[in-house]
């Protein structure tokens, strides 16, 4: 029985895994999608004469990730509350009777989540109303002996596997409300290292479970938009490539107008005035275009990175102001911090992978727009300002 169990629940992170890959979801950092539960209720040993009879409070804690809508890990620890009956342990563990202490039992575990009403129906940006999710898990526990004058204390350690579902409400974005019934088996109890039911008890517990605010902005996973297509993909290098035409012409020409201005400064100090040199900008051909909420650049944007190092290579004298920009979906803070990155990316790359010198870079990141393109999704850019003199 438990080679067949420990099999069905890989076979069941596997599922959950391979489902999550299925979801278009926004990426998420480590600090993602954590939660934490406090629950309190009832536990009771499944063999006896008194069913219900040995019935005692018991308390919860839990701390836990969700690592994709169907799949997460939580810890917990779970104690017992002593009544000073104290005889129902021989039911788990031979001549073993119950303590003094304040607690009966301490249980700490790692259990697997499983949300089965995401794996079935879909994860579609925002939680159900409510939610079932399966538990499995395997920890420690110690059982508090007797302590008295005419008999030694007599703790007891045992492996603990745990088997349970969530009856999860979702109250708000950030909040549940949870019942959980579960089975414990005690692996080195009255019958051996075996799930026997004679050597297990069963909790009942409802409590609260409140999901931190995630870096998209949330309290859980977020869908990302559209995923593009391949003709999509080549529409827009289509585009790009009709601009890096029409630009080669204008850099062409720039490159003609530079020489004259140069010339014309030459002539104009040999006149012994005094020259005023105004600052002035020329929009490069290249773009370098991002996925929604991400700052790093693509391999196939890499490409127009090199355009400008070779073009900066070749012009030693000129200097260039790398602008980034997001989409203006999303927060204003956020998007004001993604462009800064966007920029800071490409000025990486210029400088560690292509050795520009960094004073001749300059990076500014302008939040969202949707001036550069009008697709809204184009619009998650960097574009390249060359500074000249004249």
């Amino acid at each position: 029985m438990k080679k067949s169990t420990l099999t069905l629940t890989m076979a069941l992170s596997v599922c959950a895994i391979t489902a999550n890959a299925q979801e278009n979801l926004t990426g998420s950092k480590l600090t993602d999608n954590w939660f934490i539960g406090i629950s309190g209720g009832v536990y009771e040993p499944t063999a006896g004469s008194k069913f219900f009879g040995d019935m005692r409070p018991s308390i919860k804690l839990e701390v836990g990730r969700y690592l994709t809508p169907v799949f997460g890990l939580s810890a917990s620890v779970q104690t017992g509350i002593n009544d000073n009956n104290g005889n129902y342990r021989s039911h788990l563990f031979s001549s073993h009777k119950g303590g003094n202490a304040a607690f009966d039992y301490t249980n700490v575990g790692l259990n697997g989540l499983f949300n089965i009403s995401n794996f079935f129906g879909g994860y579609n940006g925002a939680p159900r109303p409510f939610e079932l999710v399966a538990e499995a898990g395997a920890g420690w526990g110690h059982f508090y002996g007797v302590s008295s004058s005419d008999s030694p204390k007599k703790d007891k350690n045992f492996i603990s596997v745990n088997f349970g579902l969530g009856l999860n409400f979702n109250v708000s974005e950030a909040l549940q409300i949870n019942i959980k019934p579960a089975i414990t088996y005690a692996l080195n109890g009255k019958n051996g290292n075996n799930m026997n039911v004679n050597s297990s008890y069963l909790t009942f517990m409802a409590g609260v479970t409140y999901k931190f605010k995630n870096s998209n902005g949330t309290h859980n996973f977020q869908l990302s938009d559209k995923q593009y297509t391949q003709e999509q993909i080549d529409e827009m290098n289509d585009r790009i490539n009709r601009m890096r035409g029409t630009y080669e012409n204008v850099i062409s020409d720039k490159d003609y107008a530079i020489t004259n201005l140069k010339s014309q400064l030459a002539a104009e100090k040999a006149k012994d005035k005094t020259i005023i040199v105004n600052k002035t900008t020329t929009q490069l051909a290249p773009v370098v275009i991002f996925d929604q909420a991400k700052s790093v650049i693509n391999k196939s944007q890499q490409p127009s990175v090199q355009m400008i190092a070779t073009y900066m290579k070749n012009h030693p004298e000129c200097t260039v102001t790398i602008k980034g920009y997001a989409s203006p979906e999303g927060d204003k803070d956020f998007n004001q911090r993604l462009s800064e990155k966007r920029a800071t990316a490409v000025y990486n790359m210029l400088v560690n992978t292509y050795k520009i010198s960094p004073d001749r870079l300059k990076t500014e990141g302008l939040g969202a727009t949707t001036e550069i393109f009008s697709e809204n999704d184009w619009n998650r850019v960097c574009i390249f300002l060359e500074n000249n003199a004249k």
